[in-house]
């Protein structure tokens, strides 16, 4: 890989390259296979040739055509490829007509090679052939920065986006919390202490270690801890069970990407009266994640398919950070639960 150093200058090497080889090649390597001894006026004129090449070529690409075809307005530059045009066969004519150059060349070589004074039929083609290398050099450079300025907006409004999904997580999370809490205050203060400082340390996680990407170990131990939040709360009625390994593989992840879907149990899958149930389980196989929560489903409390806050603002995240990487599925089983799985891949 080129040292980053050199980039900047990589670009202006390849143009001189370009150049030097294009020049060596059609001006002065055939001429040199002829086997005679050209006249000076000729290699002078050879470097002028390149020279206005070089002006022609620089000129299109960087002010004409960025003025012209990218505005949609092509009239002017057919004017402008005419006039170039015109001017390399006046400024031909002139230079061959003061050193009377055509007449030194045919008796070096034998013979006449020009046939017509006033128009020089390899001028006219070089020419052409810049016109058109240019012209498409600078449409290329206009699409590319073009795509790329696009890339970039999408990339913003993605990031964008994913701040204010996350800003929206953050309040809920806490809303949900401090509601449980405030109930555990009525039933056992010491249990409600140990319930802040649980608070207190998933508070600081939240503020200081989920800025854009963190780790699956850490977000499973900030699972773990909304988990044993939520127990402290929860009635006798309600029986937990969580398959959650100790042995994770350290991935990064997003924060509070799993999160939601065990909030949303809590919230929907628990009755102040009835028995009910919450079902949680995480395996992983390498870089492959797959997350189950199941919880009793109770009709009137129970979100609908397309899921609440937690559940919509999680599959749009995903959509958004894990394209093509990952499935997830929730609805009500055929025995009577309410059921999510997330399969991810966190390969990136």
């Amino acid at each position: 890989m080129t040292p980053n150093i050199f980039r900047p200058y990589l670009f202006t090497g390849l143009h001189i390259l370009g150049w030097f080889l294009l020049g060596y090649l059609m001006l002065f390597y055939i001429p040199l296979t002829w086997n005679v001894v050209l006249p000076q006026a000729f290699w002078l004129w050879q470097s002028i040739i390149l020279f206005l090449l070089i002006n022609l070529f620089y000129s299109t690409a960087k002010i004409v055509v960025p003025k012209t075809i990218i505005k949609d307005n092509t009239s002017p530059f057919l004017l402008w490829a005419f006039a170039a045009i015109i001017a390399m066969q006046l400024i031909a004519y002139f230079y061959t007509s003061q050193t009377d150059l055509h007449e030194q060349i045919s008796r070096a070589i034998g013979f006449k090679k020009y046939k017509n004074p006033y128009f020089d039929n390899y001028v006219f083609t070089l020419t052409l052939l810049v016109l058109g290398i240019s012209t498409s050099w600078a449409m290329l450079t206009h699409w590319q920065k073009a795509a790329q300025h696009k890339q970039k907006l999408e990339q913003d409004k993605t990031m964008a986006e994913l701040a204010m999904l996350k800003a929206q997580i953050n309040p809920h999370f806490f809303f949900n919390s401090l509601n449980s809490i405030y109930s555990l205050t009525y039933t056992d203060i010491e249990d409600s202490r140990n319930a802040l400082h649980t608070l207190s340390r998933m508070m600081r996680y939240l503020l200081y270690s989920t800025e854009e990407k963190t780790t699956l170990l850490k977000e499973a131990e900030f699972m773990r801890d909304f988990i044993a939040l939520m127990k402290l709360r929860a009635n006798s009625k309600l029986t937990i069970t969580t398959d959650i390994p100790e042995k994770i593989h350290d991935y990064p992840i997003v924060p509070m990407l799993l999160l939601p879907l065990v909030e949303n149990a809590f919230k929907h899958g628990i009755h102040a009266t009835d028995k009910s149930e919450i079902y949680i389980k995480l395996t992983q196989n390498e870089s492959n994640l797959e997350f189950e929560v199941e919880n009793t489903f109770f009709e009137k409390t129970t979100t609908s398919d397309e899921g609440g806050i937690g559940l919509t603002n999680t599959k749009r995240r995903l959509q958004l950070i894990y394209p093509n990487q990952h499935f997830i599925s929730f609805g009500v089983t055929d025995h009577g639960t309410y059921k999510i799985k997330l399969k991810i891949n966190l390969e990136q």
